[in-house]
């Protein structure tokens, strides 16, 4: 680049000394005779020698004045990078300072919204993630829900949520569908408020592709998901006030490995369908797992009621039946066996 910027201003000193023209123009030839210049400046001739010499000269004087150029440049350049340095480079501690939550970044790449313990978790087929610890003692605590609001009393803000599950995610195309809908992120206030006290809705059960009988529910769990899990022994035992159009099965939720372990097939208590409120209390001995594992004699890993209450995760109000089954349910008091009234 140097070289045709150089050779292109020794061509324009040419041109001062020679008539450059458009190429439709003629250009005036020196005479030459003797050896001996035959003219001047008054007649427009030039020596040869003398030309050839302006020519290299101009070539040359482009040419440093270009690479002077270039050096001051780079001399200058240098210089203010040089005294601009500290202003330039961070070090390494700065530099690993500026981590993804320093700029408010999340994993993901983007502003994380903000969020509160307290707002409800939106209604879902799984149980809402957080990695709190939420007991310190490692025991259950539950207060009575009267129904009167969304959270069940349980300790904690990251427990006592209401969500919903179903056969969906194994081919079955079985619902509920809330006397109102809930608010946002699955707040059951609408709900409560719609039914009077507690929550309330019908049931629609269809198998679709589903192998085994299609069945609904909706649970809340002790801490922050199925991950946790406490002994809840203390409490005795669980009380329900409820209605149903068909019977519910109160399964006591544990924690995902151990569901597993056992088959699925956690212990329960059936609350048998009726028309108009009714109130139980619960045994934790009273809950058992179904027949169909326990006759099983292939399987060898058991588990008791109280066995279960030890380790509770959630408690899980099941509707399952046969397909095509529907029905309204409500209910408006959970707490510690002997406290709903």
């Amino acid at each position: 680049m140097k070289k045709r910027l150089g050779l292109g201003l020794g061509l324009l000193a040419v041109c001062t000394m020679v008539a450059c023209n458009d190429s439709s123009d003629s250009v005036t030839t020196p005479s030459w005779g003797n050896g001996q210049q035959q003219g001047t400046a008054n007649n427009g001739q030039i020596n040869e020698d003398s030309l050839r010499q302006a020519m290299l000269d101009s070539i040359n004087n482009a040419l440093n004045q270009l690479s002077s150029a270039s050096v001051d440049l780079f001399s200058s350049a240098s210089n203010l990078l040089q005294s601009s340095s500290s202003g330039l480079v961070l070090s390494s501690s700065q530099i690993a300072g500026l981590s993804s939550s320093s700029l408010g970044l999340s994993s993901q790449g983007t502003v994380p919204p903000s969020s509160s313990s307290t707002v409800a978790p939106k209604s879902s087929t799984t149980v809402p993630k957080s990695s709190a610890t939420v007991v310190d003692d490692g025991t259950i605590k539950l207060e009575l829900w009267d129904g009167s609001e969304a959270h069940v009393p349980v300790g904690n803000t990251k427990g006592g949520w209401w969500y919903t599950y179903d056969d969906n995610e194994s081919g079955g195309a079985s619902v509920i569908a809330w006397k109102a809908e809930p608010g946002d992120d699955g707040d059951m206030t609408p709900v409560i408020e719609a039914c009077g006290g507690g929550i309330c809705g019908s049931f629609s059960l269809d198998q679709g592709a589903y192998e085994w009988d299609p069945f609904v529910g909706f649970a809340f769990g002790f801490g922050a998901n199925n991950a946790f899990s406490g002994d809840a022994s203390a409490l005795g035992g669980i009380c329900v006030t409820y209605y149903s159009d068909q019977d519910i099965m109160l399964e006591l939720g544990l924690t995902g490995p151990t569901e597993k372990k056992i088959g699925y097939a956690n212990p329960f208590a059936t609350l048998a369908a009726s028309g108009s409120p009714t109130t139980v209390n619960l045994t934790w001995a009273s809950f058992k797992q179904p027949k169909w594992y326990t006759d099983d004699e292939t399987k060898t890993v058991f588990i008791t009621g109280a066995e279960a209450a030890e380790e509770l995760s959630s408690l899980k109000f099941k509707i399952t039946g046969a397909d095509g089954d529907s029905g309204d349910f409500g209910v408006s008091m959970v707490g510690p066996r002997g406290k709903c009234k």
